[in-house]
């Protein structure tokens, strides 16, 4: 297992599901009483930092973490907690330039590996 790609793969998820609650979000803002979508997702953002500190458990803790469980950690916030329409659709451009950001990176790191391979 690659730790680099490992943390994209966390980092492409956590990206998604990010997006999906702010979408989900927008969908709800003008339904009156409607509760908004939350998450911090605590135990991934751990093992992204165990990662950057070097642990050498970070990439088992890394694969332990899939999109199923991450959508486990939404929680729903009372209509008095409710984010403006501008920010949730701010926070979907950002989660969308990170999701973008994060395959040009992977894209980039799989071409160095071709290149290794191949000798060239």
């Amino acid at each position: 297992m690659d730790i680099t790609t490992e943390a994209v793969r966390l980092g492409l998820d956590l990206a998604q599901v990010r997006a999906e609650i702010a979408g989900a979000n927008i969908a709800r803002a003008n339904v009156p009483g409607a509760t908004m979508q939350r998450a911090d997702f605590a135990s991934a953002l751990d093992a992204l930092a165990a990662a950057e500190r070097g642990d050498a458990d970070a990439g088992t803790r890394m694969q332990a973490i899939s999109q199923q469980s991450l959508r486990g950690e939404i929680e729903q916030s009372g209509a008095d907690d409710a984010a403006s329409q501008d920010d949730q659709v701010a926070e979907l451009s950002i989660q969308g330039l990170a999701y973008r950001a994060l395959t040009d990176g992977l894209s980039r790191h799989f071409g160095l590996m071709q290149l290794a391979i191949s000798g060239k």
